[in-house]
């Protein structure tokens, strides 16, 4: 059967002559075209469960109704499930051939998947059978352009033109074609025609940014004034003048004119945001303008007020300038306002990370989890979190949970057993620790963290020092200039006797960091003491000692003048 798709209004008159009518008789056959009228009925007011389960009825007393497959697969696109989606339009546009419809859909579907050969050829081909279509031609050149066969693009807009002639949706795709050829001299005479023939905001706009490009600033902020006299409410004119303004480093109009670009709600907030993350904040502009800047943010708000990138963006910088409880309360309101969005509660766990208020993202971490059991990386915030709070057993509990469930080849599974290593070392159950790393190093036997945790831990116990001296060496191998792995091969050397290498590694483990850690100059400062060079090692260890006192290092000092007569 070639069945006509339903228009809306013929399609009230049917269904009210329908077997579906209120008045229509219990004994009254339903036929499969009645099945197929309450199904677009369905379709056409969202009701897709109801218009699948119609249309499927047609379509078991009618096997070649083409048109109820044609909603059929809308039904499955708005699912997402294209397989059934192209299964459904193949078998239609073998029943009918010919109808547009069918092809159209066909071709946006492939587009849709990235099938863009295959949607090339699909528009080519209305295009021959249809040439008087124009819409086919634009939808074409997008995907042409998509595709980066911008020479075919070109050759396609000219007949556009020849069809229609040229008007200034086909002078502005021109334009954005030539530019991404490179060609900017044909694209700045593609602009010039525009400007003379189709004047707008819009051309004087690209204009603007053209002399802008050109550091042309008083021609530019020419054409961005023209744009504003063409059309007040012309937003991006404004972004143009601030622009110009901050080059010539004149602030005053900057934030003048870029105030009214963020309030306009009309402009896309991610890239509001981008402008802050790429040139706002880099350019040090919150230290000498913070009030400026803080109505900036304000402005955008304003414009976007439940916007998740800008929700995220205001809570972030309100963090970073101290006034944490109102960044704190816009990174709450985003989750509130988006609970399905992962990005959001991302932003606030790791601001709460950043705060080290281990107590409130514990909460916050619990909450994610549950709405998202299936992120790993999610869950083990909420471990760290514990971890760092203190409560080592509920870290350990929450590892042992992600293990449980984490698929056997996940990246992250060789990172769950080092944390649970060194939990496991923290609650003194060694035997358990060493498990958990061997386990580990079955995964990667180059794994650096593990290497280097298992070997010190050995180190502390003075036993298998082979093995933990290998296992380190690794580690150096891997990251040379890594100052704990320096220090850890360093140290296990000094245990192995090796004194002369001992105090080069350690001497590296300082030169990449760790001057200022006080393990680290009381490992090298045994290690001269070993060599007999006294003096420099009673320096490295006083400076030892005051950096952490708590280390006893003045018994050990005094204890070692007396042992040397110094």
């Amino acid at each position: 059967m070639r069945s006509a798709i339903l228009k809306p209004a013929l399609l009230i008159l049917a269904v009210f002559s329908s077997a579906f009518c209120a008045g229509a008789s219990e004994k009254d056959t339903v036929r499969a075209e009645d099945y197929y009228i309450e199904g677009v009925r369905a379709y056409c007011a969202g009701e897709y469960s109801s218009a699948e389960s119609s249309l499927s009825h047609c379509l078991r007393l009618e096997p070649e109704n083409d048109a109820a497959m044609y909603y059929l697969a809308m039904i499955h696109l708005s699912r997402n499930d294209t397989d059934k989606a192209m299964n459904l339009l193949d078998k239609a546009s073998a029943i009918s051939p010919g109808n547009t419809w069918y092809s159209l859909a066909t071709a946006r579907l492939y587009s849709g998947i990235g099938e863009n050969d295959l949607a090339i050829s699909i528009y080519e081909t209305l295009i021959a059978d249809h040439p008087s279509k124009s819409d086919y031609y634009y939808e074409l050149i997008d995907l042409l352009v998509r595709s980066g066969e911008l020479d075919k693009a070109l050759e396609i807009l000219d007949k556009i033109e020849q069809l229609r002639g040229s008007n200034e949706l086909t002078c502005n795709a021109r334009y954005e074609i030539l530019i991404r050829q490179g060609r900017y001299d044909d694209a700045e005479s593609v602009v010039r025609r525009m400007d003379e023939e189709f004047p707008s905001a819009r051309t004087a706009l690209l204009l603007g940014d053209l002399h802008k490009s050109r550091y042309e600033d008083t021609t530019a902020l020419r054409y961005y004034r023209r744009a504003l006299s063409l059309d007040p409410d012309f937003t991006p004119a404004y972004f143009g003048v601030a622009e110009v303004y901050r080059m010539q480093r004149n602030f005053y109009y900057y934030f003048k004119n870029i105030d009214i670009f963020l309030s306009g709600p009309d402009m896309n907030p991610e890239m509001k945001s981008s402008y802050f993350q790429e040139i706002v904040f880099p350019s040090g502009m919150v230290q000498v303008f913070k009030p400026q800047v803080d109505t900036m943010i304000l402005c955008t708000l304003h414009a976007h007020p439940e916007d998740t990138t800008v929700l995220s963006l205001a809570g972030t910088y309100y963090i970073a300038v101290d006034s944490v409880d109102r960044g704190l309360e816009l990174l709450r309101r985003n989750v509130e306002l988006h609970p399905d969005v992962k990005s959001v509660h991302s932003a606030l766990l790791g601001q709460l990370y950043y705060l080290e208020d281990w107590e409130q993202l514990i909460a916050a971490a619990r909450q994610t989890t549950e709405k998202f059991p299936d992120d790993f990386t999610l869950r083990e915030v909420l471990a760290i979190a514990c971890w760092q709070h203190g409560d080592i057993e509920e870290a350990v509990k929450v590892y042992l949970q992600i293990l449980r469930d984490i698929p056997g080849d996940h990246p992250m599974l060789i990172n769950c057993y080092g944390s649970l290593g060194d939990l496991y070392h923290e609650l003194g159950n060694r035997r358990q620790s060493y498990a958990c790393y061997e386990k580990g190093l079955k995964i990667d036997d180059n794994y650096s963290p593990i290497l280097n945790n298992y070997a010190y831990y050995l180190s502390e116990e003075r036993r298998n020092l082979k093995k933990a001296l290998e296992m380190s060496r690794k580690t150096i191998l891997n990251e040379p200039e890594n100052a704990t792995y320096l220090d850890t091969y360093g140290w296990l050397l000094y245990l192995t006797g090796d004194y002369e290498q001992a105090r080069k590694y350690l001497k590296d483990a300082m030169v990449y960091g760790g001057k200022e850690n006080a393990e680290v100059l009381d490992h090298y400062a045994e290690a001269l003491f070993a060599l007999k060079e006294y003096n420099l090692a009673f320096l490295y260890w006083g400076n030892a000692d005051k950096i952490d006192p708590s280390l006893g290092l003045s018994e050990k000092i005094a204890r070692r003048r007396a042992e040397v007569g110094k």
